[in-house]
């Protein structure tokens, strides 16, 4: 069911996980020979004993105590591969006599340390770790059918020279990784899997059971030799190295198109506040969901132009018109068409064609710079009313006409006040020509400075930007 240790020819392949780029190197477990007996670790080039107790070597093809998947203390498969390692982390007390402790090969033998008594896996790693480099370490282990016993303080201790205690005791030192927990699954391996930080100086990983942690529990179906024991098979052993990450968002920083600021992998490591799966740094509506077709920007009339550049956010429109409807089908925009319901031509702002005669359009055409106020007020100049009268005229004489009073002004001065005053003038001149028998109908619009028709940087352009303007149209 396992397997992954092989000898030191440690095979390293790139592998991408959640986007991050990582080197990973796996440990195998290659035996120069198949196993016979017991102890017969040294076999799998790479791997040794940490102190007087000895490890097992199984595999596929070695005698039918250490065969793989059947063996002295049980049944299992490899998890990969035809091999796997054995150890014993634990002897019941009272169960270690000096006979059996000759048969097993044991030295140092303490009948009253037998509690004490833990193996270990050494393993010479490839190569020294890089110095501030973060590594996956992880492995896995399955008790043993026969076993009666399982242990924790499972951990890895990195050092810089091959351990050789002359003890079969649990080591004294501390592991700087160290599992949680009491592996008991006999039938299936268990990955245990921690991060490490290393100094540049370990060259060997000592793999098994540690004071730090450590208890045991009995466990159902204890038998033979395994019985007053907790055994262990371990294997696939890897260590995994993680490319630098600032933001520590799982994007290398190589990879990463925001490396410091915490992202998703799916977006390159950059964030998406709004949730609408589209980067802060592609998405022009950072903070608002929107659409992937509008580089993140909502479209709430659903016209296919965003929200930002649609000039009717509200009322869906083509692109062509930035998102505004054409009522009329005129051509002319309803944002442009003063005239939105009545087709029109652009000549007259989307209003109807007026037909007039040369001297109507030149009497138009001279009240825009003929009607005069007083200064800052809304009083017409006398020197104004023969415009307005022949206005007056003309208008009586088209009865279905309708003339909507345009007041402007120029850039002098506050907006809000001069479109304020270009209202009340608007205003002036329809009542003027009411009085003078005008019964068409007539409004007033004020546009201020808004619509200028000349530059606004001398006096001659200003003077042309105060006027008044009459927008012609007809009942349909």
């Amino acid at each position: 069911m396992k397997h992954i240790l092989k000898s030191l020819t440690a095979v390293t392949c790139l592998v991408a996980s959640q986007g991050l780029a990582q080197q990973t190197t796996e440990i195998k477990i290659t035996p120069a020979a198949p196993p016979t007996y017991y102890h017969q670790v040294a076999l799998a080039p790479g791997f040794s004993n940490a102190n007087g107790a000895t490890v097992d070597l199984f595999a596929k093809g070695g005698k039918d105590i250490v065969s793989v998947p059947g063996n002295y203390v049980g049944s299992q498969d490899a998890d990969k591969g035809d091999s796997y390692l054995g150890i014993i982390t634990y002897y019941e007390e009272g169960s270690l006599s000096l006979s059996k402790a000759v048969e097993s090969g044991l030295t140092e033998f303490n009948s009253e340390d037998a509690v004490n008594y833990g193996e270990y896996i050494q393993i010479a790693l490839p190569g020294a770790l890089g110095a501030g480099k973060e590594y996956n370490i992880t492995f896995k282990v399955s008790l043993a059918d026969h076993s009666g016993f399982s242990s924790s303080g499972w951990g890895v201790y990195f050092s810089g020279e091959a351990m050789n205690e002359k003890s079969n005791k649990r080591l004294s030192v501390s592991p700087q990784v160290q599992f949680p927990g009491m592996v008991t699954n006999k039938t299936a391996w268990t990955e245990l899997k921690a991060k490490y930080k290393a100094t540049g100086t370990e060259k060997y990983a000592i793999l098994g059971c540690f004071n730090t942690g450590f208890k045991t529990q009995k466990t159902d179906g204890g038998k033979g030799f395994a019985a007053s024991k907790a055994y262990y098979y371990v294997s696939s052993v890897m260590l995994v190295e993680e490319a630098p990450d600032r933001d520590r968002d799982g994007v290398a920083d190589k990879d990463d198109k925001c490396p410091d600021v915490m992202g998703l992998a799916a977006l390159n490591g950059c964030p998406d506040r709004d949730g609408d799966g589209i980067a802060d740094a592609d998405d022009k509506c950072p903070s608002v969901k929107g659409s992937v077709k509008l580089a993140g920007c909502p479209d709430a009339d659903n016209d296919g132009v965003a929200d930002a550049d649609d000039k009717c956010p509200n009322m869906a429109g083509p692109v062509e018109f930035a998102g505004c409807p054409d009522t009329d089908k005129d051509g002319i925009p309803d944002n442009k068409d003063e005239c939105p319901s009545q087709a029109g031509v652009a000549s007259n702002y989307g209003c109807p064609e007026i037909k007039m005669d040369v001297r109507t359009k030149e009497l138009f055409q001279k009240a825009m710079s003929g009607i005069q106020f007083e200064s800052g007020k809304d009083v017409i100049k006398k020197s104004s009313f023969g415009i307005l009268d022949n206005v007056a005229s003309v208008l009586k004489s088209n009865p279905t006409w309708i003339a909507e009073v345009q007041g402007h002004t120029d850039n002098v001065g506050n907006a809000a006040e001069n479109k304020e005053l270009s209202r009340k003038r608007a205003h002036a001149v329809t009542k003027y020509l009411k009085s003078k028998g005008v019964e068409n109908k007539l409004t007033a619009e004020g546009f201020g400075m808004e619509r200028p028709i000349a530059e606004n940087k001398t006096a001659a352009g200003r003077a042309k930007n105060r006027r008044v303007e009459f927008r012609i149209t007809y009942e349909q």
